[in-house]
């Protein structure tokens, strides 16, 4: 179906209408007509619904002052059926104020839940990466935040037209000591073997060992929903004897929890990718290869680290010479011994703040290697993407350099790079860096390309707050608090009597807004107390108690002969019956659920959809004191809010959906609640 437009489109269509008639009366130049046209809200109550800073902008190619460019678009816009005044305001704003019946009229494009999707003007092929935590514990509540955020994205991304596809990458690859240590914990259990050093003690460890000791050593095993791409067959792995094999079910078991976990709150992935498949396949090392090949990478024994200034202009180079130095990398110390050369990424030929460890001296290979040919690979999912989606938790700042170095290496090696040489000789901090100007150039192209592909999104930490304090979310005995806790817990509260279903249902609900309530690149605090209320101070509620109201409205009305849905046309007459205050302002506020998902597809700032929710449900709850909806001896203007009422609701289901919770039909108020 194609998209119908909404009051922000038929604006600027009515805008550009006028400045052209203008310049064919030659009010203005024409040189206007190159001039965008903006519409925005404006920030103060009384001074319209939307403005236009258009004369302002078109001032100085209009060779006239912005009031009097105001004045001629306030006089061509004056007699426009769809403005109720035009005013002109401060130096130069034009204030719109609709008349009620033609923003109303917009609400037969709002047909069904899908009325906020659209297409994109440039619509792209999107790998979405997120959570993508280790096979070594449960899903914890800090990394919800990242579930939460990164499905409500793909979301977003989707409904803007674009083609997303949702990716876990699954570390378990053999060079992993955190893994090896997870195994070795299992088996103490299992086997009565000495308890590794560092090793992991939650009463999850004991689970799986309880589980691999309850069923034995199956020849195969490999969880097969979500498309788990386990060893490049995607089929699952032989496991043999000994310490592979218990280190390959330990993983398994823990990947199968984490993916009920994860589909408990509403978040499923295309594709679970297996780093280790990549080691199988053998692309890790061919990457490698090439990299040293095209003069990415090198076994030279020395490292650069650069010094950036503001602006990120490099204004020192130093270079250390590498058996004076200790090399950390993400989860143990650099290895000093051994009889392989160390193989470095020279990442600052792309940016990045130090070169990185490809392969250790002692021959094993570490994450950043394995990223090589992992970012290679997921531009084939889906095929031939045009972007990369990284989503990481807090304190990885550090990870957006080195990733951006990966994927132009790799864009580099692999041909992708094309570049004029800019004749500009070298500096002698480039000179330290780069082997000549024309690798310098080569360089230079394949970052800017990376930062056009790559796209890493930082989501911070979540501080649980309890009886008005810091809530350390640990158990009592020290176990970690994972995601499913927190869900459970919630919705013990949330729906005290219900099932063990609709208990998940709303906890998980409740525990995806909260963490969607802030903007992902802010640390935010989540109140456990207002999370379990059933009252309007728990926003979730207040939202979803909107939905309710209304279907509890519109089932009233269908008996009283009110049809449900949006039936007329933008030119019914109608709609001209809906000349209240809040009648018009409910209208704008469902009409606008499209462009908030824009914004949010432009700069992934999904939090918008919560204010959003929450704005939505203020403006039907101000509307429902006001107005009242069926009135049978004003059948017209009934059937008109009946439509108002179904068009929002629809707006309230198309943002919930997007944020990933349900559109509850009844709900229960706590009993001391009032409306």
């Amino acid at each position: 179906m194609p998209t119908l437009p909404l009051v922000r489109d038929s604006l600027a269509t009515i805008l550009s209408e006028a400045r052209r008639r203008l310049v064919e009366k030659g009010a203005l130049p024409a040189a206007v007509l190159d001039q965008a046209v903006d519409i925005d809200v404006p920030k103060q109550a009384g001074y319209g619904d939307f403005m236009t800073n258009f004369a302002l902008v078109a001032a100085k190619s209009a060779g006239m002052g912005p009031r009097a460019v105001a004045e001629a678009l306030a006089g061509e816009l004056g007699g426009d059926a769809a403005f109720e005044s035009v005013e002109v305001a401060g130096p130069g704003f034009v204030n719109l104020t609709l008349a009620p019946g033609w923003a109303a009229g917009h609400l037969s494009a709002v047909q069904s839940k899908d009325f906020a999707r659209s297409t994109a003007a440039a619509p792209k092929k999107i790998n979405v990466e997120f959570v993508s935590v280790n096979p070594n514990g449960p899903i914890t509540v800090g990394s919800g935040r990242g579930a939460a955020y990164g499905s409500t994205l793909c979301n977003v991304l989707a409904a803007a037209g674009h083609t997303v596809h949702r990716e876990y990458y699954v570390n378990d690859g053999v060079n992993s000591e955190q893994m090896r240590l997870f195994a070795e914990s299992v088996r103490s259990f299992v086997e009565g073997t000495p308890f590794p050093e560092k090793g992991y003690k939650g009463d999850y460890v004991q689970e799986v060992a309880d589980r691999i000791a309850a069923g034995g050593r199956p020849e195969v095993f490999r969880p097969r929903s979500q498309g788990y791409l386990g060893h490049g067959s995607g089929e699952g792995v032989s496991l043999g004897d000994g310490e592979d094999w218990m280190r390959r079910h330990c993983e398994d078991l823990m990947v199968d929890a984490q993916m009920q976990a994860l589909t408990t709150f509403g978040v499923t992935f295309d594709v679970w990718f297996s780093e280790q498949s990549l080691h199988d396949a053998g692309v890790v090392q061919t990457e490698l290869d090439t990299l040293r090949d095209g003069g990415a990478a090198d076994d030279q024994p020395y490292r650069l680290k650069l010094k950036f200034a503001k602006g990120g202009k490099v204004v020192d180079v130093e270079k250390e010479d590498q058996e004076t130095i200790l090399v950390e990398t993400e989860d143990e110390e650099f290895a000093t011994t051994g009889d392989s050369p160390t193989v470095w990424l020279r990442s600052t030929k792309f940016g990045d703040d130090m070169d990185r460890v490809l392969r250790r001296k002692d021959g094993r290979l570490t994450y950043i290697a394995s990223d090589v040919a992992y970012h290679k690979d997921k531009f084939n999912r889906p095929e031939h993407a045009d972007k990369l989606v990284t989503v990481l938790g807090p304190d990885h700042h550090g990870y957006i350099g080195r990733l951006t170095a990966v994927v132009a290496a790799m864009l580099l090696a692999d041909g992708q790079v094309k570049v004029e040489p800019s004749g500009e000789p070298l500096s002698d901090i480039d000179a330290q860096i780069f082997a000549s100007a024309e690798e310098r150039d080569r360089c230079r192209a394949a970052t800017a390309l990376a930062r056009e592909k790559l796209d890493v999104q930082i989501f911070q930490i979540v501080r649980f707050v309890k009886d008005g304090k810091p809530a350390p979310m640990r158990k009592r005995d020290g176990n970690i608090y994972a995601l499913i806790d927190l869900v459970n817990e919630i919705g013990e509260k949330a729906r005290p009597s219900g099932t063990r279903e609709e208990k998940q249902a709303a906890g998980s609900d409740v525990a995806r807004f909260f963490y969607l309530m802030r903007h992902h690149d802010t640390a935010m605090d989540f109140d456990l107390d207002l999370a379990e209320k059933q009252s309007d101070e728990n926003p979730v509620f207040y939202a979803q108690y909107a939905h309710a109201r209304i279907c509890s409205v519109l089932d009233k009305a269908a008996k009283a002969g009110f049809a449900a849905e949006v039936p007329f046309g933008h030119d019914d007459p109608l709609w001209a019956l809906l000349t209240e205050h809040k009648e018009k302002a409910l209208a704008l506020k469902a009409l606008d659920l499209r462009y908030e998902v824009a914004r949010c597809a432009e700069d992934y700032a999904v939090n918008r959809l919560t204010t959003y929710a929450v704005e939505l449900a203020r403006t039907y709850h101000a509307f429902y004191d006001a107005c009242r909806v069926v009135q049978p001896d004003q059948p017209e203007l009934s059937r008109a809010r009946v439509a108002l009422c179904a068009a929002t609701r629809s707006a309230l289901q198309a943002v919930f959906g997007l944020l990933g919770i349900g559109s509850p039909e009844r709900m229960e108020r706590d009993p001391g609640a009032t409306e």
